[in-house]
């Protein structure tokens, strides 16, 4: 499969790494290579470490962390390929990534995988110089870049768009990739797409060849072209514009393109309708609940909406247009590339090392991580925000911010690494590990690179439990049900009330943890949050909401 073709199917965005072949002119020394398969492309590819800064040991601990890996000393041992991504120019700890191969189809993709995706340099071998260009793809797109996690953004209402249903009559939007503002309005004048480019990866994929004929009977019919442009605006509520809009995607729109001209939706693929449809299952990809989202729900279609039986009798209709019918995809596989097969991944036994062992140490292989989990045997893959990261069973998670360093392995179990934050759980340790019993670590480069996962047995010793309540206190008049503000009394003077629900409980806003314990909320009690820096969106409240939102809402310090 050609690089691209397997690099614009996927389904989050990632750093990859790539490397070179030996070449007699490089000063720095080759301390090893290791030949893996990138676990995007399914393609052979060759790491060279090379530089001072690499041992033996650190060059096999990051092999390790690649798919069918084997380390081996000196150069990636090719006769041919098509040239190598350079990572790190100048550090004493430089790799190269070799793309094997004398097939210079691949010659392009290969240059877009390194520096689009991976934030490299690509050097071509002669045979690709033909083949490639100068452009500069730095930060477009994924490129080099790492995940950036969607924020929730309250703006005023753009020029000539009605009042948004926020109580002080903002329009609020999540800046992600399944994020969509408020119906009728447009996702760009209330999200920014930069954080939403680095959430998958971006190609300028053309779009397919399909044509509606000037003489279609259908480009006369009212009520299918209002389905159209109702197809439209939805998705242009929504985060695939950052994609999917040729004036606003970085170089131009990716397969399908909502200003294509004629019938837009002719720009897709028949497997893009059938995503749309519902017909190739997208769950791997991710979403909002739709309560929390404006109203657009994305469990069915590949697309958000607003109304899911309507767009999907809408891409059925587009779909039998085409003479395809619903009986030819009833096999297909889940849409999502690496986020489906991450999902159904069976993990075996650890090997060198990785897990927690007798003193409480975690040791992974692979490098430098972002994500961290420790979770029960049996429990489900994390892969994709904002709803499929943070599985049942999870123990503990350590995150690290976008714009810090990675974290390497080596601390105790619950001990929180400088440069890391725990999310999971959000207060206290976490749950202690049980002697003879088997769990699973987790460990992420960036959002959908793994880098281990794997079942080990904890065999050091037990943690004392903590005490069981078998009372609950009385804290009236927090907690007290209410409907409406007014029903609160004492300290309490807000209602809090979940989208949809009719009655809630007693509390006040906040602006941080002190807030609550000054007013003598309950002990266990956090200051919650759809957005920190609004105060009509915080009030204290049980800290086990948190999770229980699938982290929507975030805790205000």
């Amino acid at each position: 499969m050609p690089r691209l073709i397997a690099l614009a199917t996927a389904a989050l965005v990632f750093t990859a790494a790539c490397t070179d072949t030996s070449n007699p002119s490089e000063p720095d020394p080759v301390l090893g290579h290791c030949i893996y398969i990138n676990i995007f492309s399914n393609a052979e590819e060759c790491k060279e470490y090379r530089g001072a800064g690499w041992s033996s040991e650190s060059g096999l601990d990051d092999c390790n962390g690649q798919l069918e890996s084997a380390f081996a000393a000196g150069s990636c041992p090719y006769e041919e390929s098509l040239g190598y991504c350079l990572f790190d120019e100048g550090e004493d700890d430089m790799t190269h990534i070799v793309f094997p191969g004398d097939d210079v189809d691949d010659c392009a993709s290969s240059e877009m995988g390194c520096e689009l995706f991976g934030g490299g340099e690509f050097v071509p071998e002669a045979r690709c110089e033909p083949y490639v260009d100068d452009q500069d793809m730095d930060g477009i797109g994924s490129g080099g870049s790492v995940f950036q996690p969607g924020e929730f953004v309250c703006s005023e209402p753009a020029a000539g768009d009605s009042v948004g249903s926020a109580d002080n009559g903002d329009v609020c939007t999540w800046s992600t990739i399944g994020g969509c503002t408020e119906e009728g309005k447009k996702f760009i004048d209330y999200a920014e797409c930069t954080p939403v480019l680095t959430q998958r990866p971006y190609v300028p994929v053309p779009p397919s060849s399909f044509k509606t004929a000037e003489n279609d009977p259908l480009l006369a019919d009212a009520n299918f072209l209002g389905e159209v442009d109702w197809a439209k605006t939805q998705a242009e509520s929504c985060g695939c514009v950052c994609c999917h809009t040729d004036s606003i995607a970085p170089q131009g729109a990716s397969i399908w393109d909502t200003e294509a001209e004629g019938i837009w939706t002719d720009s897709f693929t028949d497997n893009g309708l059938a995503i749309m449809a519902g017909w190739i299952d997208s769950t791997p990809l991710g979403a909002h609940p739709a309560e929390d989202n404006n109203g657009f729900d994305r469990t069915i279609t590949g697309m958000p909406t607003t109304d899911v039986a309507r767009m999907v009798a809408f891409f059925e209709g587009e779909l039998g247009r085409r003479g395809r019918t619903q009986d030819e995809y009833s096999d297909a596989t889940p849409t999502g590339g690496p986020l489906h097969t991450q999902r159904i991944f069976e993990p075996s036994a650890c090997e060198n090392g990785e897990g927690v062992d007798a003193a409480g140490k975690l040791t992974w292989s692979g490098g430098g991580a972002r994500y961290v989990f420790v979770l029960e045997e049996g429990s489900d893959n994390p892969t994709a925000p904002p709803n499929l990261d943070l599985p049942e069973g999870t123990l503990w998670r350590l995150d690290v911010d976008y714009r810090d360093e990675p974290i390497n392995d080596g601390f105790t179990y619950g001990a929180v690494p400088a440069g890391s934050k725990q999310t999971f759980p959000i207060d206290g340790a976490p749950k202690a590990l049980t002697p003879g019993q088997t769990y699973y670590v987790y460990v992420q480069r960036d959002v959908a690179i793994p880098i281990t996962r794997c079942l080990f047995v904890y065999e050091g010793e037990a943690a004392s439990g903590g005490e069981t309540v078998t009372d609950e206190p009385d804290i009236s008049p927090w907690n007290d049900t209410c409907a409406t503000d007014d029903d609160c009394s004492g300290a309490t003077d807000f209602c809090v009330k979940m989208p949809g629900a009719e009655s809630g409980y007693c509390s006040i806003h906040c602006d941080g943890l002190s807030a609550c314990s000054d007013a003598g909320a309950p002990a266990d009690w956090t200051c919650n949050a759809v957005n920190c820096d609004i105060e009509e969106y915080t009030w204290c409240g049980p800290n086990d909401e948190i999770e229980a939102s699938g982290n929507f809402l975030s805790v205000c310090d």
